[in-house]
């Protein structure tokens, strides 16, 4: 998978040089093949434009150092680093991971500062969609830290570096359900923070982070614990989006934990303090959570409500990942509202993907969704059809072992025609709690 620089990275620097002279150093900056691509189409050229000018190395170095003197000139100077570390980024990101490391640690082109941080920003923004490329940039992120070691200005700096790139790395395992791995360098993080500038946005983001891996854990008080301390952190220095989005996990947290109604009251809270604007995927799980949670309590057109507010923020990503789940909740509150054909064609479709892209659990829980829509149709025939062809699939992918003892058991249920609403809402409620601890048994006779 090739990844480019962010976009965010990229239109910073256009912000930057501003019109006239400054827009065409990037012009021809980005005629050099290592940097074309996004900062190309931030510009508005075709993709596939002729160059105007032949690169060369000498080139490439006298037009970064123009880039940087119309940066000073536009009122926000930056370095060479800064203004390579995109560039660097991308070349980096066209060869194999192992040949990158080599790379960072034979070449001091790549001893950067600006460089660490952009791999390490790029770790956090991929670990939501691609867990295992997030880590490969935060191993690499912490590969370039480690050259700094003797050159950077300020240790303490380097240290707070340093706990963000184990963070992020520890984060990225966590994702991957290693939690042994994640609980070791969450560890080493918090003791090389403690070597820091005392930051409290670090201090925060390590929180959030150390929190995530308590969730998953089941160790919700103590996740809830270390949640309220980084809210009041950046609220202390005005980071209110940042303290939204510890909201947003606090909110998880509470509804595992069975305070579903407390997390709704905290949901709201969060989309108060984080901007559309600034972070529109954010905002958009809040509202997501926002629907899902109220659809899970029985209040549907609370739901309904949060579901048409979040419409244009799921119009903003087009991805099958945002789009299937948009298709479920939406689903899910067409279904409790009464109106079940549409419901029903939003769930199917939500629950094809979701078995195509063998996101197994996922797969499980829209399929006991639009079984709760058969079982109040009394469409026996589709009920058994969905419950006989569920078991095989799960079975070979990774629900684990009593997940697949209670899908078993509600397929038992539907060919002795004696699954009702009811008896769909209690596998739904086992599955929903058993998602993080799969030691939780499944009682069948309750």
């Amino acid at each position: 998978m090739r990844i480019h620089p962010s976009e965010h990275v990229l239109e910073g620097l256009v912000e930057r040089v501003g019109a006239g002279r400054g827009r065409k150093v990037l012009t021809h900056l980005v005629e050099c093949e290592r940097c074309r691509g996004r900062l190309r189409l931030i510009l508005g050229w075709a993709p596939d434009a002729a160059p105007s000018v032949p690169w060369s190395p000498r080139t490439y170095a006298d037009l970064l150092d123009k880039l940087v003197e119309q940066s000073a000139g536009a009122g926000a100077p930056l370095s060479r680093q800064q203004v390579e570390a995109p560039v660097l980024l991308g070349e980096l990101l066209l060869h194999p991971v192992r040949r990158r490391r080599l790379l960072v640690r034979n070449s001091r082109r790549f001893r950067s500062w600006p460089l660490a941080e952009l791999l390490i920003e790029r770790a956090r923004e991929e670990a939501f969609d691609d867990p295992a490329q997030a880590e490969s940039l935060a191993r690499l992120g912490l590969d370039v830290v480690d050259r700094l070691e003797g050159e950077a200005p300020n240790p303490r700096l380097l240290a707070d570096l340093r706990a963000r790139g184990l963070g992020i790395l520890g984060n990225t395992l966590r994702m991957r359900s290693d939690l042994a791995g994640a609980e070791e360098l969450l560890a080493e993080a918090e003791a090389v923070l403690r070597s820091g500038s005392g930051d409290p946005i670090e201090r925060g983001h390590l929180l959030d982070l150390t929190a995530s891996l308590r969730k998953d854990q089941q160790r919700f008080e103590e996740a809830n614990r270390l949640l309220t301390w980084a809210v009041r952190l950046y609220r202390s220095v005005g980071e209110i989006h940042r303290a939204g989005r510890s909201l947003l996990t606090q909110a998880i947290v509470c509804d595992l934990a069975g305070a579903a109604e407390q997390g709704i009251k905290i949901l709201k809270q969060a989309a108060e303090w984080i901007s559309p604007e600034n972070d529109p995927r954010l905002a958009l799980c809040v509202q997501h959570n926002l629907a899902v949670g109220l659809a899970n309590l029985g209040d549907f057109p609370a739901a309904r409500a949060a579901f048409l507010a979040a419409r244009p923020l799921y119009d903003r990503f087009a991805d099958a990942w945002t789009q299937r789940r948009r298709a479920w909740v939406e689903g899910k509150v067409l279904a409790g509202l009464g109106q079940y054909d549409e419901a029903e064609r939003l769930l199917a479709w939500a629950q094809q993907g979701f078995v195509d892209q063998e996101i197994a659990y996922d797969a499980a829980l829209v399929s006991l969704d639009l079984a709760a829509v058969y079982a109040r149709q009394g469409k026996t025939a589709e009920l058994k059809d969905l419950a006989a062809a569920m078991v095989p699939i799960f079975r070979a992918r990774d629900v684990h072992r009593e997940a697949l003892a209670a899908l078993a058991w509600f397929r038992r249920a539907v060919e002795m025609e004696s699954a009702t609403v009811d008896t769909v809402g209690r596998v739904i409620d086992y599955l929903r709690r058993a998602r993080h601890n799969p030691r939780l048994r499944f009682e069948s006779n309750g």
